[in-house]
């Protein structure tokens, strides 16, 4: 009993021990994590990113500050080695779940900043939903919520607000607003991103349908799926956005027309 006490002690620790080894790693001078709802663009975000000569991007989703999965720390570790190494000025994480675990993220890498996405929640939900394999409900509880930590984590600062509408109508403008924010100048060609095809994620020796619809996507131009909600999202779950707490998060981030006509108020 003694032992098996110590081993619970060591695993509750393992946490602590990790974030202790990640700080003190050497890594670039600019720490970036991308995070928000997932399905809001944040894959092509980070792909689009990862482009730039001057940055280095984790080409999967760590999930690091998630769990305490030893193995995924260590593979967070390996991967800031590698950053380091490359003497690139920023580093560059994707994990849109890290929007409820950023005050641990600064207090493990002091100085770290959020790129925020954010996307008109119908989109959004009519994505996730067929995720869900038709679960809409399950899809629009996990817009609300993470979008309120965006909410949070936007109001407390060392962050940015990237909207996918925006990036659509002026892709150059947008993503040039966001490497003044990383401090990196902008360069037009990583725009073109597609025309060296990556493996972005896990390598698997099967694919799940969501596995090969995100890799396909990374590869392939810009494409514009504003309004999709439109042909795919139940009419009882598009009514929900009207009023209430998804309104006033839609009202947050811009989306003060929606219920009307779809579009996006950019004035907000």
């Amino acid at each position: 009993m003694p032992g098996r006490r110590r081993f619970i002690k060591i695993s509750g620790e393992n946490k602590i021990v990790h974030r202790g080894v990640v700080r003190l790693l050497p890594k670039p001078k600019v720490s970036i994590f991308i995070c928000g709802c997932g399905h809001t663009g944040s894959t092509l975000l980070a792909r689009i990113l990862a482009a730039h000569p001057d940055v280095f991007a984790i080409r999967r989703e760590t999930s690091a500050f998630v769990s305490p999965n030893g193995a995924r720390w260590a593979k967070l570790s390996l991967v800031l080695l590698q950053a380091a190494i490359s003497r690139r000025t920023v580093w560059v994480e994707k994990t849109p779940n890290h929007i409820h675990y950023t005050r641990q993220i600064v207090e493990t890498i002091p100085g770290a900043r959020f790129i925020v996405v954010t996307r008109d929640g119908r989109d959004v939900v009519a994505s996730l939903g067929q995720r869900y394999e038709g679960d809409f409900d399950k899809a629009f509880q996990r817009w609300i919520a993470d979008s309120k930590a965006s909410m949070l984590r936007v109001e407390k600062g060392e962050s940015i607000l990237w909207r996918y509408e925006d990036f659509i109508e002026a892709p150059a403008l947008s993503i040039e607003r966001l490497c003044r924010f990383i401090g990196v100048a902008f360069d037009p060609g990583i725009l073109n991103y597609h025309r060296q095809p990556v493996v972005w994620g896990r390598e698997k020796a099967v694919r799940t349908a969501h596995s090969a619809r995100r890799h396909a996507q990374v590869n392939q131009p810009i494409t514009d799926y504003r309004g999709n909600w439109r042909s795919s999202l139940p009419t009882e779950v598009a009514c929900r956005f009207t009023a209430g707490e998804a309104r006033e998060i839609m009202d947050y981030f811009g989306y003060a027309q929606a219920e009307h006509s779809g579009d996006v108020d950019h004035h907000a």
